[in-house]
């Protein structure tokens, strides 16, 4: 089975507390984006995960997936994946979350449904916040820790311009910095309103990141490219997740291709993309 495992963008990503397990309690706008890892699994005797030509080691999720699927089917054998990277890493983009649903979603079709839903979601949060998400797609109201999901219905039809800087942020220090800078509250609700109203304006109005000082902090070439992406004329820019990555919005295609030939020179990830529907899509050979 060949497949593509979705990037997502949060639209909006508020901290609203702490649990007892030091977990944070998030209220997240996330939406399935075309930047895309590529993924082929196959049933095998053993699990092996190839990434890059290379074996991966049990830190990575999808070989992490792999694993806990087949001891949750209870089932003997394993899957041979190989994995071509997209999503560039510490950019907020989800792209080892995606590899991690993309694998659990593929294993359970490739051996005939063993697993629910309920079952698989709560493995995917064992994996990871984002994780429950990418089981779904599309674009989401996430709760909780990620695993309280409820669709949302985005009118608003975005096309993006992704900007990542060679620094990356970490998850873990991003969410240890945020509780020393001063917080963003972003109205989530608000935002989400207004992707089902397609009301632009209104949702770049109430969308914000309360991960954006943290990101700026450990990475200051967020603010830069933020900074930038006003002066080139986007109508709306964010860094997403935890960052290094900055999306931006535009009306005006022409000031979009100047944007985009400029920091496509300037930095080493660049690109463009659209909303989806899906958090993976199955491919015919």
């Amino acid at each position: 089975m060949k497949l593509k495992a979705y990037a997502k963008l949060n639209l909006s990503l508020a901290i609203t507390g702490t649990r007892p397990d030091g977990m944070h309690e998030l209220d997240m706008l996330m939406q399935s984006i075309s930047l895309a890892d590529e993924l082929t699994i196959r049933p095998a005797e053993r699990t092996v995960l190839r990434c890059g030509g290379m074996a991966a080691d049990e830190s990575n999720t999808a070989l992490r997936a792999a694993r806990l699927f087949f001891e949750a089917a209870g089932r003997k054998g394993g899957a041979e994946i190989t994995l071509k990277k997209h999503i560039p890493a510490q950019a907020g983009l989800g792209g080892g979350s995606s590899d991690a649903g993309a694998v659990l979603s593929a294993l359970n079709r490739l051996y005939g449904m063993p697993l629910s839903m309920e079952t698989m979601t709560a493995l995917a949060v064992r994996i990871g916040a984002d994780v429950p998400f990418f089981l779904h797609g599309g674009c989401m109201r996430a709760q909780g820790i990620g695993e309280r999901l409820a669709p949302v219905q985005n009118e608003c039809k975005f096309s993006y311009l992704l900007v990542k800087p060679e620094g990356g942020v970490p998850t873990g220090p991003a969410y240890a910095k945020y509780h020393e800078l001063p917080a963003i509250m972003p109205d989530v609700g608000k935002a989400a309103k207004a992707l089902a109203r397609g009301d632009r304006a209104a949702y770049f109005a109430a969308a914000g990141n309360s991960l954006l000082p943290a990101g700026k902090a450990l990475c200051p070439q967020v603010g830069a490219i933020l900074r930038e992406m006003k002066a080139y004329g986007a109508d709306f820019s964010m860094m997403t997740g935890s960052g290094s990555c900055v999306f931006a919005v535009f009306s005006d295609a022409e000031k979009e291709a100047k944007a985009f030939a400029a920091f496509a020179e300037r930095y080493p990830f660049c690109a463009r993309a659209a909303d989806t529907d899906r958090a993976s899509m199955e491919e015919t050979e």
